[in-house]
């Protein structure tokens, strides 16, 4: 009996400091929950605040987690905490803006805050007050006859909307016409410039003659095999400077008959024995098939050359003879 009693004492000396404890932590906390109204219209907005005060030295607090809806509720909006300090303790405000959509009166339950004590105590709940809403319908009055659905009705534009509207299109109406006119005028100066008149220069017949024996010799042509054309060429241009120099018909004669007007022009008297000369070795390559050697090429052009310098020369005395002045 003595020993249940020493257990039983035990108990309640273990039970008296847990309580002691206990009271002493929850004298440095308070939890709380709060509404702005309790009576709203369908829809209408209630402010929630979650508030706990406590010392934070001792204890740190968890606020609840509220989800998206409860009990009929739907949250709107959950704003930051807010914390205001004093010299001891510490309050910590959360504000949820809920609605609720049916009509009634509904329980906002009780919130749960996590007390965690921080000289290593165990941790404990503390739950917040639970609240009442009342929600009530729109009021009707039933005996006003119903009014018609009104038909859909045309908006309309401010007149500043249409001021800054037509603004608008008259500016782009006019940078548009700027624009092409731009593009215009610079199109037209670009085709009415003055185009650069190329100056063809004219020249003599044996100013071309020695042109074309100088590209005749570039081209390197009997030096590659190619000895026809070469004498064909060479002959061309002495036939082609005849005909412009003295009115020569040359390109339908032989060579034969190309010599009988030759002895007929005092300026080519000098110039028979080379002419005839050129045209064998350039008939032989043509119709005979032969091969002349370097020397027989050198010498045509060399002898080409000198018909052309040799009759102009003379050709151009003559002229200056028959007119001194």
């Amino acid at each position: 009996m003595k020993k249940l009693l020493k257990n039983y004492r035990t108990l309640l000396t273990t039970l008296y400091f847990l309580l002691s404890a206990f009271l002493s932590f929850a004298q440095d906390v308070n939890v709380k929950a709060s509404i702005n109204k309790n009576q709203i219209e369908i829809g209408d907005a209630v402010e929630l605040k979650l508030s706990a005060t406590f010392n934070p030295t001792q204890l740190k607090v968890q606020f609840p987690i509220v989800g998206d809806t409860f009990n009929h509720f739907e949250v709107i909006e959950k704003a930051k905490s807010d914390t205001v300090i004093n010299k001891e303790k510490n309050t910590i405000t959360q504000t949820i803006i809920i609605s609720n959509y049916d009509s009634g009166q509904w329980k906002i339950p009780s919130f749960s805050f996590g007390i965690l004590p921080l000289q290593g105590n165990v941790p404990y709940t503390l739950n917040s007050d639970s609240l009442f809403v009342n929600v009530n319908t729109i009021a009707v009055d039933t005996s006003k006859p119903f009014m018609p659905i009104m038909a859909i009705r045309e908006a309309k534009m401010p007149m500043k909307t249409i001021v800054m509207y037509v603004a608008g299109i008259i500016i782009i109406v006019a940078i548009l016409g700027f624009l092409v006119w731009y593009f215009i005028k610079k199109y037209r100066e670009k085709n009415n410039k003055p185009k650069e008149k190329i100056i063809e220069i004219k020249l003599l017949p044996h100013e071309k003659a020695m042109q074309n024996l100088a590209q005749l010799e570039s081209q390197n042509l009997w030096q590659n095999g190619q000895e026809k054309i070469y004498h064909t060429l060479l002959t061309d241009t002495i036939r082609t400077y005849l005909e412009e120099q003295f009115n020569m018909d040359v390109f339908e004669k032989t060579s034969s008959e190309l010599m009988q007007q030759i002895k007929k022009q005092k300026a080519l008297s000098n110039s028979r024995q080379a002419v005839r000369s050129i045209f064998e070795t350039a008939d032989l390559v043509k119709f005979a098939k032969n091969k002349p050697s370097e020397e027989e090429h050198l010498q045509s052009m060399e002898l080409a050359r000198e018909i052309i310098l040799e009759s102009y020369k003379k050709y151009s005395n003559n002229l200056k003879s028959q007119n001194p002045n």
